[in-house]
């Protein structure tokens, strides 16, 4: 809520920035309190007990990922993910920092356990409803030439912290005409770049799908949550 006001004022003022105003507060207090982002801001020019703090909304941590069940085995026999890559089913809407805690002392000891045994477990099935594959999509004439620059600004405008199925739909489109188009890798960079381009489907393919607003998720077409979807979405290939 706090993202969408800060993108609200900002388009309402033609600015990239809204500014934050600590100056009332007793300077002890503020270096005292805030540390980190006093000298951050001081490395930078700027003593936030005397001017104003520049913010805007930035892409925060990945709320998803690849599935897994609760000792971080995947459907593949022997992977394991864990962190901000894996979808453990504890982590809602929302994910926050704090729910780090939950893969270090958690997930992270419970893998390590679970390799040391060198037993199969349970590994994650298809059993449960909600699947989905990735959909065949026409071809895109606004589709503009691939590159890093390109794929960042379609999902910050298209499937950013403001969504709706019109845009979705419009990035969806220009994503599978990109995936379509990839190149076979050959080099760093080119991996990352392919790679990227699918994650960017899977997340915009998703959003679409999910008609409701929930959590960092919202929809202008759809703004209050729906308890139809109070599940997961999966993706499996074919």
């Amino acid at each position: 809520m706090v993202a969408r006001s800060i993108l609200f004022e900002m388009k309402k003022t033609q600015s990239d920035r809204v500014f934050l105003d600590v100056t009332h507060l007793p300077p002890y207090l503020i270096t005292t309190r805030f540390p980190h982002i006093y000298r951050f801001c001081l490395d930078h020019g700027l003593d936030i007990t005397k001017g104003l703090i520049p913010v805007a909304p930035a892409a925060h941590y990945m709320m998803g990922g690849v599935k897994t069940n609760t000792w971080g085995e995947t459907n593949i026999g022997g992977l394991f993910a864990v962190g901000e890559v894996a979808c453990t089913g504890v982590h809602g809407a929302n994910r926050l920092a704090s729910n780090s805690l939950l893969e270090v002392l958690v997930f992270s000891k419970r893998i390590v356990q679970r390799t040391k045994e060198g037993t199969a477990g349970d590994t994650v099935g298809r059993s449960e409803p909600n699947y989905y594959s990735l959909p065949e999509r026409g071809v895109s004439a606004a589709a503009p030439p691939l590159n890093l620059t390109a794929l960042e600004s379609l999902m910050w405008e298209k499937v950013g912290i403001v969504r709706s199925g019109k845009t979705l739909g419009e990035a969806a489109s220009i994503l599978a005409a990109w995936e379509r188009n990839l190149k076979t890798a050959s080099d760093r960079s080119s991996y990352e770049l392919n790679n990227l381009v699918l994650t960017a489907r899977l997340m915009t393919e998703a959003a679409f799908i999910r008609q409701e607003s929930r959590g960092a998720h919202f929809r202008t077409d759809y703004t209050q949550p729906s308890p139809d979807w109070l599940r997961h979405i999966v993706f499996i290939r074919g």
